[in-house]
């Protein structure tokens, strides 16, 4: 996306900012949990620190001012089921950074309900949000529209482990299927050798240890890492430049490395060629399509000592957070401010709900 063109949609849409009410629904460490003590609740570890919440706060109100703030999906329905046949609904953006519970459906239960009474919110729809979860699914179909992705298979414990698709001379990886795909992951992950090996216990033990009764099994990609931001104008989808990150002491984004901040980012064009770059964000830009994403996502890749690269994860409502590939992106490649991220989705939200 032109630089002038972004700046546009967010200008034209600052311009009636005072006409919208500001709702934000998020899942933030120590708040609620302890009251809801009923809920399934997803790992801890995805929900945001105080410190990361105010950060996201602040790049909110920067923009709004005045915003309310609902620590739960429980609490933001019933405030909303309380109060629903006096609200001025096309005038209400809900920010939807929620994760909470488990399973493919753990992001989608506030925009079905958004959907059900009429609210504008930022994440795509629950279908979709939902699909994006499950990593086999999206991967396997994006692959038969030829989106380039790794080799794929899914592993149940207990079960021998069919192998047949793999190739033999490259390593595989297990990984969450319907979480976080760095939530318990490690070094170990990464099965070297495996023809070699009883792939099966090995897939059992990372099972256990993970505490998955199934998981994701890929061919390993060995090289760069990068994160791509995309978003959709209308019909129209334009993907950023890739970042890419930059782990110390590691191949993977491990759940340490990921928990504690221990990488870093830098401008993918800046290390590889312009025509790798372009051709990553084309890519980006038809598998969006093909998934139908409504405000924007971010799409994960591995690149290859050849050039080669192939999406590895998608996140449906990715962390905006500080410490983020988004920020990075906005702050240091396009030269724009933290809060613009919130203002430019916000009007994207509001531009595309008229569809």
């Amino acid at each position: 996306m032109e630089l002038e063109c972004l700046k546009g949609i967010t200008d034209s849409f600052l311009e009636d900012k005072n006409s919208y009410s500001v709702w934000i629904v998020a899942n933030v460490a120590d708040t609620v949990q302890d009251e809801e003590s009923f809920i399934k609740h997803s790992d801890f570890s995805e929900f945001f620190t105080k410190a990361e919440f105010a950060s996201i706060v602040n790049g909110i109100s920067q923009t709004f001012g005045y915003i309310r703030i609902f620590y739960s999906e429980l609490e933001f329905i019933r405030y909303v089921l309380g109060i629903v046949d006096h609200l001025d609904k096309e005038h209400i953006i809900v920010y939807n950074f929620a994760r909470d519970g488990i399973q493919e459906g753990k992001k989608s239960l506030i925009p079905a309900f958004c959907d059900l009474v009429g609210l504008n919110y930022t994440s795509s729809n629950p279908f979709v949000i939902s699909l994006l979860r499950n990593k086999f699914v999206y991967t396997k179909y994006l692959e038969a529209m030829r989106i380039p992705v790794p080799a794929t298979s899914i592993c149940h414990f207990g079960e021998p482990f069919c192998s047949a698709m793999f190739d033999k001379a490259k390593p595989v990886i297990a990984k969450n299927l319907l979480e976080s795909a760095s939530i318990g992951l490690s070094e170990a992950n990464i099965i070297y050798n495996w023809p070699h090996k009883n792939i099966s216990e090995i897939l059992d033990r990372l099972c256990n240890a993970m505490g998955a009764k199934q998981l994701l099994v890929q061919q390993y990609v060995d090289g760069i890492e990068c994160e791509v931001f995309v978003v959709r104008y209308l019909e129209n989808y334009y993907a950023f430049t890739p970042v890419a990150i930059v782990i110390d002491g590691s191949n993977i984004l491990t759940s340490d490395i990921s928990n504690f901040y221990k990488y870093s980012f830098s401008s993918l064009a800046d290390l590889g060629d312009k025509k790798l770059c372009e051709n990553i964000m084309r890519t980006t830009e038809r598998a969006a399509k093909l998934l139908n994403i409504k405000n924007y996502a971010r799409f994960d890749y591995r690149i290859d000592k050849t050039n080669s690269f192939k999406l590895i994860d998608i996140a449906g409502s990715p962390y905006l957070t500080r410490h983020s590939s988004v920020t990075y992106l906005f702050e240091n490649i396009i030269n724009l401010h933290y809060s613009d991220i919130f203002s430019l989705i916000a009007a994207l939200t509001t531009i595309n709900q008229k569809m």
